[in-house]
């Protein structure tokens, strides 16, 4: 019995390292967010904390959860049942859900700069919008088209 808690001792340290990635993920996320919040002078609310602290419980939880199975089936010796012996001692629920997770937070880091700046540009089309008439629109692209158009006599 305690050989066998010795070998899961690596597999568990493996589940402690994917824990403390997809945090270090989730503070880079966090802080993102505060840094590009700050630049467009939007205030930074208890709210935007808060969903922080449930996603890591969320996160931190499941894989919590997901290192429980991976003990269950190493103690169960399930790999070698099912001639997988490669995977003996892997916490590959760990690993796959700590993988999932990172590319989650990938994608949110890079949501939410695209998010914000297409959110500013449908803004700016509204402003825009509302200041021009559609004579005013028309007045403008009549000129567009004016300096863009070539007389024959230029290029001869």
């Amino acid at each position: 019995m305690e050989s066998l808690l010795n070998n899961a001792s690596g597999m568990l340290l493996i589940s402690v390292l994917v824990m403390f990635f997809v945090l270090l993920a989730m503070s880079i996320d966090l802080g993102a967010g505060l840094y590009k919040a700050k630049l467009r002078g939007e205030a930074r609310r208890s709210e935007a904390l808060r969903r922080s602290l449930t996603k890591f419980i969320s996160y931190e939880g499941g894989l919590m959860i997901a290192t429980m199975a991976d003990v269950i089936v190493y103690f169960s010796r399930f790999f070698a049942l099912i001639h997988l012996e490669i995977l003996v001692g892997v916490p590959v629920f760990a690993l796959v859900v700590g993988l999932f997770l990172l590319v989650v937070e990938f994608m949110s880091v890079r949501e939410k700069a695209d998010e914000k700046t297409k959110k500013h540009q449908r803004e700016a089309v509204e402003i825009l919008t509302q200041m021009l008439n559609k004579d005013d629109f028309k007045d403008i692209l009549e000129k567009i088209l004016e300096r863009n158009q070539v007389k024959p006599e230029e290029n001869g």
